[in-house]
């Protein structure tokens, strides 16, 4: 989300009494620092000294010694990058007003640093442009759910009924604060929906176009969570909090464009108006699904979610289907292409990044071969665990490649000590043990 003007014109950062100079971790949390109006001009001009390695540490701040280069806690400096300046009402207090400032990790040279992932995605968005000459835009559906804090109360009592417009008796003033809340900032909801689960919502956004996509899913998950804790409830992006309260997913809904301001996924002449480019994108994706799985399903509890009714099994597409990996839809002369394989607790730049990579490998290859619709038969298989998922992201070398070999041997190693190791540890036994483990390890965190 550009974040330097809102509906009344351009901010200042002045007119903040504190900026949160902030980078999106590996698991897309907020690490930074908190600083004073009187100091922002400062820090903006030199950077904030901050420490290396908070980039790849765990849900709960795990630090991994098998990584060789943060063993030293070596402080690096974050330059803040004043174009996304973004006002953030839910962290206001009282009359105090307070920003967020996106910032970038520098080498020591004073050169970018590969390890960002907002840094990653936005070398993979300038091959796109540089070498096909498109752009990318993305409309996240967010899914979450809102439990009374410290119970597994859902917000709204056990009501089942999806699309149900009563769900928001009781509590109608909070969805509202929630919209005009995110709306002062810029960040403009289309709908607010009811989902089926009891407690869970769903948040929808219009189209936004490359980082600012990524930008604005980051806002809008620290919103949500910060806007529920002022008011005495724990919302959370967790995949699956508990088996009976539902499933959470971050629906990537994408499409490209060229230059001109033309949509490169619409071609009249082809069959449901799907480009060629288009269907090689989705190849690109469906081939590398099971790398793909270890970005946008980056927990364990996140495989509770997955081969279950609605959510993916296998590399499925289709045109207007709902079972698919992938959905094609098609209204008005106007395609896109939804992902249904990110989870809720996936961090958007990496969820946007791996879209990126294997998608422009689509593009990219010679022969391409894609499947037909619904393919069940013959369609691999995703992983069934984060251990899984990760040796497929290990194995294949295209992704590898393209996120860049340092990040993804970083990630392995942090995802095995952080989540596995320790998990393999406790060996909880019974299947309440489990998941109770996984809602003390991602419950508030994620």
């Amino acid at each position: 989300m550009s974040a330097v003007a809102d509906d009344a014109g351009e901010i200042e950062v002045d007119s903040f009494d504190y900026v949160h100079m902030v980078i999106p971790d590996v698991n897309g949390l907020p690490r930074g620092a908190v600083i004073p109006r009187r100091f922002v001009r400062q820090k903006l001009t030199e950077g904030v000294d901050l420490a290396y390695n908070i980039l790849m540490l765990g849900p709960n701040s795990e630090f991994s010694t098998k990584i060789e280069e943060y063993r030293t806690l070596e402080n690096r400096t974050w330059k803040p990058d004043l174009s996304t300046l973004i006002a953030t009402p839910w962290c206001d207090s009282g009359s105090r007003r307070t920003a967020f400032v996106l910032c970038d990790l520098l080498k020591r040279d004073g050169t970018p640093d590969g390890l960002s992932t907002r840094g990653i995605l936005q070398q993979l968005l300038g091959k796109l442009r540089d070498k096909f000459g498109l752009t990318i835009k993305v409309a996240f559906e967010f899914e979450f759910i809102v439990f009374k804090e410290d119970t597994l109360e859902p917000l709204g009592g056990d009501s089942f009924q999806v699309y149900d417009i009563r769900r928001t008796e009781g509590h109608r003033d909070l969805v509202y604060d929630l919209c005009e809340t995110l709306e002062k900032a810029g960040l403009h909801v289309t709908s607010i929906t009811s989902e089926y689960y009891a407690g869970q919502w769903e948040l929808n956004f219009d189209p936004i176009e490359g980082i600012k996509a990524a930008d604005m899913a980051f806002h809008v998950k620290n919103a949500v969570k910060s806007f529920f804790k002022r008011r005495g409830y724990t919302a959370t992006f967790m995949s699956v909090p508990d088996d009976k309260l539902g499933r959470s997913g971050l629906h990537l809904n994408h499409s490209l464009w060229t230059a001109a301001g033309q949509n490169a996924m619409v071609d009249d002449q082809r069959k449901d108006a799907i480009s060629d480019l288009a269907l090689r994108w989705n190849a690109g994706l469906l081939k590398h699904a099971r790398a793909l799985t270890a970005l946008c399903c980056p927990t364990i509890n996140c495989y509770r979610r997955l081969h279950q009714v609605a959510c993916p099994s296998e590399t499925t597409w289709a045109v207007e289907h709902r079972t698919g990996m992938n959905r094609f839809k098609i209204s008005n002369n106007n395609v896109y292409l939804e992902s249904r394989l990110p989870s809720g607790a996936a961090n958007p730049y990496l969820a946007i990044a791996g879209h990126l990579a294997a998608g422009m490998a689509g593009l990219e290859a010679t022969e391409m071969e894609l499947p037909p619709e619904m393919d069940i038969e013959h369609a691999q298989k995703l992983p069934t665990s984060l251990g899984e998922a990760l040796d497929c992201l290990e194995k294949d070398t295209v992704m590898v490649e393209a996120l860049g070999r340092r990040f993804v041997s970083h990630l392995l190693i942090g995802k095995r000590d952080h989540e596995l190791h320790q998990y393999s540890l406790l060996s909880p036994d019974t299947e309440e043990e489990k998941i109770k483990y996984e809602r003390k390890k991602y419950l508030v965190s994620l």
